[in-house]
């Protein structure tokens, strides 16, 4: 008899964070009738493997190791090892809410075909400096539109970090794209796809995962670099979302506008400025520093860094499907 459900765990160089979130998805798991683990470890050179083989194991855990290929190979891989018709992907830094495996499983229980997106929070005991908040504030704002009566989706409402799916839409689709290799769009680009293909989505808000969130203002910085050149690969795959995505709009304030000329100059004369602002952001968030003005700071670089990954990636298309083409396109 195949499991009810599979909850896939891609993981790299997470060790310490998997230490903390894994063990109560596997407790989860084992409650809930036909439920499996499956924990991809994508190339971890952390002592993930080590760590993994020496802790207690579970029935319901399985282990499976490949090189360093990404988070879309990462998850396509555990699919391939999962048993299960559904497929529950949790990032590694989440815990499980209460009852979570449950209400997902319990949503794929008629056997229809669908997808299923949960709600995120951030885990108790987060040092709340205004990188966290805003972490915080995203996610409800997340959750308050997708709960929306009528709500309809859209390819950015699609995250799989917290979301289950039926095995055959990932047939059909073809399953993540494993050319984003870098941070981003990932998810974008698959929920985009099964919303060509028709597939129904549905917002489960009373299954939450509380995201155990680490990043230091570096490596957010480094992310919306990513962003960046992730747009312009979703933009070349997908012409119609072109007009839709961050670059195809020009910022309004000022600041924003200089961000966005200071990340597109490969020689920027303001960089030791952008550079002693990035500095003492990070000795703020480090403290748990917060505030609206930190965070108005924060999404100025941010605004810049985005722009560099824009640049990287050979820069803003010369021409955009136009908007009513994109919906057409949507709703054909």
């Amino acid at each position: 008899m195949k499991p009810s459900i599979s909850v896939v765990v891609p993981t790299y160089n997470r060790r310490l964070l998997l230490e903390r979130t894994l063990p109560e998805v596997v407790r989860q798991a084992e409650t809930v009738p036909g439920a499996e683990v499956v924990v991809v470890v994508d190339g971890s050179r952390d002592g993930t493997v080590e760590m993994l083989g020496s802790a207690s194991q579970s029935a319901a855990l399985r282990i499976v190791t490949q090189e360093n290929r990404g988070l879309a190979a990462a998850r396509n891989k555990g699919v391939e090892r999962a048993l299960s018709p559904t497929i529950l992907f949790l990032d590694d830094d989440m815990i499980p809410g209460a009852g979570l495996i449950e209400a997902h499983r319990k949503a794929h229980a008629d056997g229809e075909e669908r997808v299923i997106y949960g709600a995120l929070g951030l885990a108790p005991g987060v040092r709340r400096s205004f990188l966290k908040v805003g972490v915080e504030l995203w996610g409800e704002e997340m959750k308050r539109r997708l709960a929306e009566p009528g709500h309809r989706f859209r390819y950015d409402d699609c995250h799989f970090g917290h979301a289950s799916i039926s095995r055959r839409w990932l047939e059909r689709t073809g399953g993540f794209d494993e050319s984003f290799v870098r941070f981003g769009n990932e998810d974008y680009d698959l929920g985009s796809r099964l919303i060509e293909m028709g597939a129904e989505m549905r917002f489960l808000p009373h299954a939450v995962a509380y995201q155990l969130y680490d990043k230091s203002l570096r490596r957010w910085l480094n992310d919306c670099r990513c962003v960046g050149m992730a747009d312009l690969a979703l933009a070349r795959k997908h012409p119609f979302l072109a007009p839709e995505l961050r670059f195809a709009a020009s910022p309004r304030h000022p600041l924003r506008r200089l961000a966005r000329l200071c990340g597109t100059t490969s020689l920027d004369p303001l960089a030791p400025a952008w550079s002693l602002v990035e500095a003492g952001l990070s000795v703020l968030e480090r403290v748990g520093a917060r505030g609206e003005f930190l965070g108005k700071a924060q999404s100025l670089l941010g605004e810049r860094c985005y722009w560099q990954g824009i640049r990287m990636a050979g820069g803003r298309p010369t021409a955009c499907v136009s908007h009513e083409a994109a919906r057409q396109r949507r709703s054909a």
